[in-house]
């Protein structure tokens, strides 16, 4: 629409305007395309920010603390069965 009214304005002798036009209009694409990149950043840093808490939450004394959800491993052995024990012998 931009590069219309410039061309629109070169047409009817307003060399003035249709610079001004040209140069908001270049303004408006290179803003375009960064805010295309930043939105890939934005992309890459949510991303990147969750698999860091995640892993601080795995790693995080506190979390050891409170425990476990279930689930999901603590890292600890687990406690054998009772059925699983053998029986100690017996001294005679």
């Amino acid at each position: 629409m931009l590069e219309t009214a410039s061309e629109w304005c070169r047409t009817h002798d307003a060399r003035g305007s249709a610079s001004e036009l040209d140069a908001i209009a270049t303004r408006l694409t290179d803003l375009g395309d960064e805010l295309h990149l930043v939105g890939e950043n934005v992309d890459h840093e949510i991303v990147s920010r969750s698999h860091r808490a995640a892993a601080a939450a795995r790693l995080s004394p506190a979390t050891a603390a409170q425990g476990t959800a279930p689930g999901q491993q603590s890292g600890a052995p687990s406690p054998v069965p009772a059925s699983a024990a053998r029986p100690l012998p017996r001294s005679r």
